[in-house]
């Protein structure tokens, strides 16, 4: 795995590259810059799979670094772990806004580096398994990633606050559970998604997906929050515990925006899509489960309620 590190403190730089080295990481070029890691990136004859970018920097921070990075076409899918001191936890919402993957945080600690890295190695075989499938069907890498299933959840491509699901489980996993109390998660279920799954061809289920989660955002526009969408039609949203918006008036909104597509539904003769927003589930500093737990919380929430009517008894003559 081909790794560029970037990192104003030569001396930290230095650090990582000797860490990276003991855990089998040989090939690591390094940047002292922001500047000088596009250069770097520019002029590489060979991709780099793995991203390693420290956040406060002069100039052109690491969070823009990392957006800039999402903006190439080669590297929209490659893992991003951002490096902050702790003092620097504020801008990890920002970093992960920009598309970052997962962080880890100075001093830095060998055990940790070995998880991040190995999560970054995972996410780098699979790009590579899907590079290996697009070249024996014929497919450009970008179409063979069309070829979505039903409950993958995958990033959506077009939506400036949408994040991938891993990053978003990572993110709040960071956290803990002494932190997590801080914030909240709600869920929006799309009721006819597998419908639409079975009926359009997967560009089609995407540019769906693409049409709420615009609609999500633009709901919440007044509001920060992280969107992923974790398949099966469901999507999740972090945002502030102290976020007071309507979830009712929320879910009238997203079916409202979609409404405005009806006429672009029927001519590819597709139900048009229509939502269920659950209910805000706060975490909890008591809470001994892990972090990630109100996401799945909120995806249940959102989940519409079936009503079992009893069968209907004769009586007897």
């Amino acid at each position: 795995m081909r790794i560029l590190a970037v990192d104003d403190d030569t001396v930290f730089l230095e650090l990582i590259l000797s860490a990276l080295r003991s855990l089998g990481y040989d090939d690591v070029v390094t940047a002292n810059s922001a500047e000088q890691a596009l250069e770097k990136i520019e002029l590489a004859k060979l991709p780099f799979d793995c991203f390693l970018l420290d956040i406060q920097m002069p100039g052109v921070s690491g969070v823009e670094l990392c957006a800039r990075v999402r903006r190439l076409e080669l590297y929209r899918r490659t893992p991003v772990v951002m490096v902050t001191a702790m003092s620097g936890r504020p801008f990890v919402d920002s970093a992960f806004a920009a598309g970052a993957t997962d962080y880890l945080t100075k001093p830095l600690d060998r055990l940790e580096l070995k998880a991040r890295m190995g999560m970054a190695a995972r996410l780098h075989e699979e790009r590579e398994r899907l590079v290996t499938y697009a070249r024996q069907i014929g497919l450009s890498v970008g179409a063979a990633e069309m070829q979505v299933e039903f409950d993958a959840a995958f990033l959506i491509p077009g939506v400036d606050r949408a994040i991938e699901y891993m990053a978003l489980e990572n993110y709040l996993l960071t956290l803990g559970r002494k932190s997590v109390h801080a914030y909240a998660s709600f869920g929006v279920h799309v009721t006819n998604a597998a419908t639409i799954y079975a009926r359009a061809d997967a560009p089609t289920f995407v540019a769906m997906l693409s049409d709420v989660a615009l609609a999500i955002c633009d709901g919440v526009k007044t509001v920060q929050v992280l969107l992923a969408y974790a398949g099966n039609g469901n999507f999740v949203g972090l945002t502030s515990r102290t976020n007071s918006t309507d979830l009712e008036e929320l879910e009238r909104s997203i079916n409202f925006a979609l409404s405005d597509f009806e006429d672009i539904y029927q001519a590819d003769k597709l139900p048009l899509p229509a939502v269920t927003v659950g209910e805000l589930i706060r975490g909890s500093v008591f809470s001994l489960s892990r972090p990630t737990k109100i996401l799945d919380q909120a995806i249940r929430s959102a989940q519409p309620v079936t009503i079992i009517r009893p069968k209907m008894k004769l009586l007897a003559g």
